[in-house]
C-alpha cells in the first residue's frame, strides 16, 4: 500500500528575480552547468510571459492528486482517530458514552473525518507557495526577468539561493 500523499516530483520552488535577461538567462545556466539542475527543472519567465503560470506550477496534475491523496488519507485518519476516543470512552464506561454508543460513534467518526479532511484543506493551500508566485508577479510588473527552479529537497533550495544570491534582486522559496 502506498502511502504517500504528495505527488509531486518536485514539490519544493526556488524564485529569483533579475534586472534583465542576459542576467537571467546567464543565471539559468549557471544553475544548470555548476548548480546540477537539469534544463526541464529551470523556466527563465520574462516580462510579456504568457505562459508564466505553467512555468511556477508545471506538475498541475500531481498537485490533483495530492490533493485527492491528502484529504482520503487524513479523512480516514480522522475517521479511525474518531473512532478510537469514542472505543475508549465506551470502554472506560462513562455513562454517556455506555447509554449510546452507536451515536457516539457516528459522532465522533464524522467529527473525526471532518477534522482530518480539514487539515488536508489547509496543507492544500500551500501557503509556502504564495512568496514565489508573487516575487514573480511583482518581477513581471516592474519589467524584470524570473528564474524558477523546481527542487526536490532543502539541499537543492540551497543550492539553487547560492548560486543566485549575487545576481538576484530579490530571492523567494518554498519551505
Amino acid at each position: 500500500m502506498n502511502l504517500k500523499m504528495n505527488e509531486e516530483h518536485h514539490p519544493g520552488k526556488v524564485v529569483g528575480v533579475f534586472e534583465d535577461e542576459s542576467t537571467a538567462k546567464k543565471t539559468a545556466e549557471i544553475l544548470i552547468t555548476k548548480g546540477g539542475v537539469s534544463s526541464d527543472e529551470v523556466a527563465v519567465v520574462s516580462p510579456k510571459d504568457k505562459q508564466f503560470a505553467k512555468k511556477i506550477e508545471p506538475e498541475t496534475k500531481q498537485i490533483g492528486r495530492t490533493l485527492l491523496a491528502s484529504h482520503i488519507m487524513l479523512g480516514l485518519i480522522g475517521l479511525v482517530i474518531g473512532l478510537l476516543v469514542a472505543s475508549s470512552l465506551i470502554i472506560s464506561g462513562i455513562q454517556f458514552a455506555v447509554s449510546s454508543p452507536i451515536m457516539l460513534m457516528i459522532a465522533t467518526g464524522t467529527l473525526g473525518t471532518f477534522m482530518g479532511l480539514l487539515v488536508a484543506g489547509a496543507a492544500s493551500l500551500r501557503p509556502d507557495h504564495d512568496s514565489v508566485v508573487n516575487e514573480v508577479r511583482q518581477g513581471r510588473k516592474n519589467n524584470q526577468w524570473s528564474v524558477v527552479v523546481q527542487t526536490i529537497d532543502k539541499k537543492d533550495i540551497q543550492r539553487a539561493k547560492q548560486l543566485m544570491k549575487g545576481s538576484a534582486v530579490k530571492l523567494a522559496e518554498t519551505f
